[in-house]
């Protein structure tokens, strides 16, 4: 029953103040004639038959179910994806591959999904490094590499999990960010080949063969298809997106607005721990094990 309510209000919602083609000609031109207009006569089905109820009421009920779960399927793929409750705490996994930047045992543990072309991650990642410097015992950021724009963002994030085998990936991060976008922010596409980013590894010391072939590993690549298998079912479409201690926040905001959310959660933290709970198991014991798994559909149950 559910389902078929929320089935006919998205329906309506969709149907609701379309242009019906033909109806619109119909109606009179300014200076023309007041007389009365003549609708056009909605169609009818081709067979009364149609209408009538048949069958059994079962029979009926099945009938209504399966129109209703081909709605259902229409509607899902045309409506935009559900947006995570800001409210509710996300279990974001973090695997083996991904690049951390904090202490292990960190209260809060910040999952942002980014990516090397999308300015608005370029704008957050200054924000990101000021949160890293105000909580340095206190927050790791877990970093996953969402594609946005496509094969022309791959490189950039092969050559940041490469870096990464060498010990080297807030280096490289920190270069990639300077090299591909200009002080307006706007991207230098001439940076994003790979011999640019060969140029940055070798600045950073880093040992080029190994550097070379784990840019091309199937374990970076890996890191690449993870970050978009645990983000997309938490609500994850666009960049950048961050879940702090699993809550979700969207867009470069401010450093006083992520502030308030980790101070949040930092509080909840050391309620937990005073309560028992190590500090070092803290995030996967109440945000993974309690979390919610993904962002639930507009007719889940």
């Amino acid at each position: 029953m559910k389902k078929l309510v929320l089935a006919a209000l998205a329906f309506g919602a969709l149907a609701a103040c379309q242009k019906s083609e033909g109806v619109v000609d119909h109606l009179p031109k300014r200076g023309e004639s007041d007389k009365p207009v003549t609708m056009p006569k909605p169609a009818v089905a081709s067979s009364a038959k149609e209408l009538k109820p048949t069958g059994t009421v079962e029979e009926r009920l099945g009938r209504l179910e399966k129109r209703v779960n081909q709605i259902t399927a229409i509607l899902e793929q045309a409506l935009p994806p559900k947006e995570p409750d800001p409210a509710k705490h996300y279990a974001a996994a973090i695997s083996p591959i991904d690049p951390v930047e904090g202490p292990a045992d960190a209260k809060v543990t910040i999952v942002e999904g980014y990516e090397f072309l999308c300015p608005y991650c370029w704008k957050a990642s200054a924000t990101v490094e000021q949160i890293r410097a105000a909580y340095p015992k206190d927050v790791r950021v877990v970093n996953k590499y969402f594609l946005i724009h496509g094969p022309p963002a791959i490189g950039p994030g092969m050559a940041a999990c490469a870096a990464s085998k060498q010990g080297k990936f807030s280096e490289m991060k920190k270069a990639i960010w300077g090299k591909l976008f200009n002080e307006e922010g706007k991207v230098q596409q001439d940076q994003l080949g790979a011999d640019n980013m060969k140029k940055l590894a070798a600045d950073l010391g880093l040992k080029a063969d190994q550097f070379e072939a784990d840019m091309n590993s199937p374990e970076c690549q890996g890191w690449l298809e993870s970050s978009q298998a645990t983000l997309q079912p938490l609500g994850t479409t666009g960049t950048p997106s961050f879940y702090i201690n699993g809550r979700h926040v969207g867009g470069a905001l401010p450093f006083e607005q992520m502030k308030a959310i980790i101070d949040e959660e930092l509080a909840a933290a050391d309620k937990a721990i005073a309560g028992g709970v190590k500090q070092a198991e803290y995030y996967n014991q109440e945000i993974l094990g309690k979390g919610e798994t993904h962002v639930a559909g507009y007719f889940d149950e």
